[in-house]
């Protein structure tokens, strides 16, 4: 088992990713990114990503540490390096 947890989080974001609030929806966890990656579009299809007002709905893989750093608020997921993503 890996040491760090991965977190597949959705967020509601301008078009470029630039303006980003983390959707109310439970943040799922997986043991390996590659894990976390296959649910990605699953997470995109889920209610909190549907009903979502924002013009993009991105849904990321994070480390603990990742998410964490990101706080609350808006944030530039342009700024979070090496995260693959996905958007609806």
């Amino acid at each position: 088992m890996s040491a760090t947890l991965i977190a597949l989080a959705l967020f509601g974001c301008s078009d470029d990713g630039s303006a980003c609030e983390r959707l109310p929806a439970p943040v799922q966890t997986y043991e390996s990114r590659a894990e976390c990656t296959a649910r990605l579009d699953d997470a995109l299809a889920t209610e909190a990503a549907l009903k979502a007002e924002a013009p993009t709905v991105f849904a990321q893989c994070l480390s603990g540490r990742q998410l964490a750093s990101l706080g609350k608020g808006t944030v530039d997921l342009r700024r979070v390096n090496g995260v693959q993503f996905a958007a609806r």
